[in-house]
């Protein structure tokens, strides 16, 4: 099982670099999705989880805080003609 930094790459050409613990992804890392989808922030147990930044290709993005993959808590979705929701 792989601990500590490393880089994964899946069959699509999607990645993730950052950390990993028993082998998933855990602590701080950078997940791009072939599609040009990133997130940048804590992950747990494989899942988005904690403070994170998630850029879509269409300049949407979002900075705030996950919980199991889902938007949760408090954070800052943006647009790209400007809207903001802050909540």
């Amino acid at each position: 099982m792989q601990d500590g930094e490393g880089k994964e790459v899946l069959a699509d050409g999607s990645y993730y670099i950052g950390e990993f613990q028993k082998g998933m992804k855990h602590g701080e890392g950078i997940f791009e999705w072939q599609d040009g989808t990133k997130y940048k922030g804590c992950w747990a147990q494989n899942a988005i989880d904690g403070y994170g930044e998630y850029f879509w290709p269409d300049n949407r993005c979002y900075k705030g805080h996950w919980k199991m993959n889902k938007l949760h808590g408090q954070g800052l979705y943006t647009w790209p003609d400007g809207r903001s929701y802050n909540g």
